[in-house]
């Protein structure tokens, strides 16, 4: 079995590497297990979907195209797929023309993320002739006038593109804007949200999506903001500030999405081991669940951990990190906390797996899927 694309299975590779040096060398050893939720009969299936990246398959050597059509037949009941901007750029809509129009034939509702941030390393994908020269590492990018244009310009002629697919059920407003990512730790800075937001919905009246990175522990979540390390978010006290900002962007019926990851691998004075996250990350989204329902506003999961995350060095067919029974372990947290929308993230991976010998994955998901069948359409 062949070592997959490092660069797109790590989802936050800079961010990982620098929060769990400093996890590592300021308490060694202090990160808790996930909080299992207690055991309760919960009758309501949930809405079991998935991501899918036409890049991430490519760098795992898959055909996209093949690998998306046996998504298709698994029939999740969302797909959520992105909008690739400097792909877009340089050779036109014509990879997501085709998955657009795959899902419409197959009757598959599909979440379109739009906007200059997307799904995958390396977080950003400005078109390299739009990057703006003087924005410092851990900027606002979108402080740029010129590229708050540019990005509104084509935030416009994608939602004209595809808002006749009856099967487009929601629009993702870029990629957990408000949290660091990237080589450059770039964010974009609410205004420009709320103009994309107003934009699109002159445009279309379809829900909108805005996500964040979901709580791990203190250090992660200080380097992941973009805040950084203050004496607030050392108390405490701004630790929330993605969640409170995509809240007041969003409209009655909107949704605020958490990506919740569990368990990260890293390598720390030549050795490799895994971080998990503090006890209370259910806590966290249950919290913000309460406040959002008290808002008129849904929550979903648009990214739960279904994969391996890996430091580097680590063979991706042996993860350290992250198994299949860990994926039915925290999909069972999030059901039972009270979730009923849950993206999975790792599909490329899972299809990977597959192609080299591996079942397990799949198998663990298309469980996931048995058990949840009477969950109603998304839409």
């Amino acid at each position: 079995m062949r070592t997959a694309g490092a660069s797109f299975l790590r989802r936050h590779a800079a961010i990982a590497a620098l929060a769990l040096v400093v996890l590592l060398a300021v308490s060694a050893g202090s990160a808790l297990t996930p909080r299992r939720a207690k055991a309760r009969e919960v009758s309501d299936p949930v809405q079991v979907g998935v991501t899918f990246s036409q890049r991430r398959a490519a760098a795992l050597g898959l055909d996209y195209r093949e690998s998306y059509r046996e998504l298709l037949a698994m029939r999740f009941r969302v797909v959520r797929l992105a909008t690739y901007w400097d792909r877009v750029d340089a050779a036109g809509y014509e990879d997501l023309d085709w998955l657009m129009s795959q899902s419409a034939a197959a009757g598959q509702p599909v979440v379109l993320t739009v906007g200059m941030k997307s799904l995958g390393w390396p977080e950003f994908f400005i078109p390299a002739r739009l990057v703006p020269a003087h924005v410092r590492d851990g900027d606002d990018v979108a402080q740029d006038p010129d590229l708050q244009a540019s990005v509104l310009a084509f935030l416009e002629r994608t939602v004209e593109r595809y808002r006749a697919y009856s099967n487009l059920v929601a629009w993702q407003i870029e990629n957990e804007p408000f949290n660091r990512a990237g080589p450059h730790r770039w964010w974009i800075g609410r205004s420009l949200v709320q103009r994309e937001s107003r934009l699109i919905s002159s445009l279309d009246p379809r829900p909108q999506v805005l996500n964040v990175f979901g709580h791990f522990d203190m250090r992660l979540d200080q380097l992941s903001s973009r805040d950084g390390v203050t004496l607030g978010s050392l108390l405490g006290f701004d630790s929330d500030s993605a969640e409170r900002d995509s809240l007041s962007v969003l409209r009655p019926g909107d949704a605020l999405g958490f990506d919740v990851y569990t368990r990260i691998g890293y390598r720390f004075l030549g050795r490799s081991g895994v971080a998990e996250a503090s006890s209370d990350w259910g806590d966290h989204v249950a919290r913000w669940r309460a406040r959002a329902a008290g808002e008129g506003k849904r929550t979903w999961v648009t990214e739960m951990q279904a994969e391996p995350w890996e430091a580097e060095g680590v063979d991706s067919a042996n993860p350290l990190s992250f198994t299949a029974a860990d994926l039915e372990h925290t999909f069972r947290d999030l059901k039972e906390s009270g979730q009923r929308v849950v993206v999975l993230w790792g599909a490329e991976y899972w299809l990977w797996r597959m192609q080299n010998g591996d079942p397990t994955w799949l198998e663990a998901v298309r469980q996931v899927l048995r058990d949840e069948a009477k969950a109603p359409p998304l839409g």
